[in-house]
């Protein structure tokens, strides 16, 4: 029994002296490191990095680097990527940013951030701009979206685009508005004026004061008078608005001569090979006037009129847009051009079309319209390949999925082994 004792009693002073011992080499260690720093930080990284330090001397300076705190983003001796970063440049700057993070539950998202670029358009330590953008704000937003470009020489312009001035109306990373925008079209236009709106000599300001503007005026530039268009009926154009409407009073509502579609194709002729579908499309069923749940009456940005898709489509698909903004997130960067802009109308057109998801053609040829090269040297596809898991002919959405893609190349699967198998079992 005595001999038990002691045994128990030596293994207890073993373990506390192996105790002592670990803790005395930890902390050792841990001096050890900060006495082999040559000197502190930043310092430390000056010695190399000399050029930074001059930046210092720059008008806006990010509050980190001023305070010389370089380890929040950088890691002292390796990473995964450029510039010993120490995770994704969003994911930092989120961290602390903490408005812009709020802002990405919105529905809508700028290129840019979903893409994890903010060092496209701000520097990372200081630079000459507000905000640390990498140039000024006009050419830096002209720089993606050129086509905007020819907007400015047109003989009418809004105020705050005509001066450059993007931020006044768009927020640069995210909003719950169509095209960015800060708030709804009406309430954004009439911080800087009220409805000036007339019919010959009677106001419909009253009227129209709750109106979307867009739905007759251009947010940037027109060669009309009024900022109208760019495209737009050429009576409401040139104000011929008696032939579609009853004759209009001051503060009473405002009617027209014929109800519903019958309106528009008094002008446009019914073709049955287009519209056909468009009593029984669910999208349209219980509409007064169904063309006017896709295309504006009086003027528009876009060609045939065609409504803001992405405000218009994720007011019913808001299932498919959160699945679309996952999708993008962990795949952070998408080709497919009409998903990534949201131009939900160069795919479906409803309708106009009786195919599954009111395709606008075939899901081969879709496809193929952009991915020319691609479909030249594709998987086997068409009536003559079935897909064993639903006896359907293979196309392309078989492997890709455009709202829901899990892997590289908007694949469901990853593309080595586990796309293959879902057919091919091995």
């Amino acid at each position: 029994m005595y001999k038990r004792k002691m045994k128990s009693v030596n293994n207890m002073l073993c373990l506390l002296f192996l105790t002592i011992i670990s803790l005395v080499l930890i902390s050792g260690s841990k001096a050890d490191a900060r006495i082999k720093l040559k000197t502190k930080i930043p310092d430390l990284c000056y010695g190399c990095h000399e050029e930074l330090k001059k930046n210092l001397s720059d008008p806006h300076v990010h509050p980190l680097f001023k305070r010389g705190e370089c380890m929040p983003c950088h890691d002292s001796h390796v990473s995964n990527i450029k510039g010993l970063i120490v995770e994704q440049i969003d994911s930092i700057c989120l961290n602390c940013h903490e408005k812009i993070r709020n802002l990405l539950k919105k529905a809508t998202l700028h290129t840019a951030l979903r893409d994890n670029l903010c060092t496209d358009c701000h520097y990372s330590h200081s630079g000459e701009n507000k905000y640390l953008l990498t140039m000024p704000e006009k050419p830096l937003c002209l720089n993606c979206h050129e086509e905007i470009k020819e907007q400015f020489k047109k003989a009418y312009a809004c105020l705050p685009f005509k001066e450059g001035k993007c931020s006044s109306c768009h927020n640069p990373h995210a909003s719950a508005e169509g095209d960015l925008l800060i708030s709804s079209p009406n309430k954004l236009c009439q911080k800087c004026h009220g409805p000036r709106c007339k019919v010959g000599k009677v106001s419909i300001s009253s009227v129209v004061k709750d109106s979307d503007c867009t739905s007759c005026h251009s947010g940037h530039s027109s060669k009309d008078k009024g900022i109208l268009g760019p495209y737009g009926h050429t009576v409401f154009l040139i104000k011929k608005c008696e032939e579609c409407h009853n004759p209009i009073t001051a503060k009473k509502k405002i009617t027209t001569k014929i109800e519903g579609a019958d309106l528009c194709f008094n002008c446009h002729k019914r073709d049955e090979s287009k519209f056909q579908y468009v009593d029984n499309d669910v999208h349209v069923k219980d509409a007064k006037n169904p063309c006017t749940i896709c295309h504006d009456y009086h003027a528009s940005g876009n060609r045939h009129f065609i409504k803001n898709e992405s405000r218009l489509c994720i007011n019913c698909h808001e299932k498919t847009e959160k699945r679309t903004a996952s999708m993008e997130k962990a795949l952070r960067s998408i080709k497919c051009a009409p998903v990534k802009n949201r131009k939900c109308f160069d795919c479906h057109i409803p309708t106009h079309s009786d195919r599954p998801l009111n395709y606008r053609a075939d899901p081969i040829a879709m496809c193929a319209r952009c991915h020319e090269s691609q479909h030249k040297i594709t998987h086997p596809l068409g009536n003559d390949v079935i897909d064993v898991r639903n006896g359907e002919p293979v196309t392309c959405i078989s492997c890709h999925s455009m709202h829901s893609a899990k892997a590289e190349f908007m694949l469901t699967h990853e593309k080595d082994r586990a796309i293959c198998i879902q057919c091919h079992k091995m």
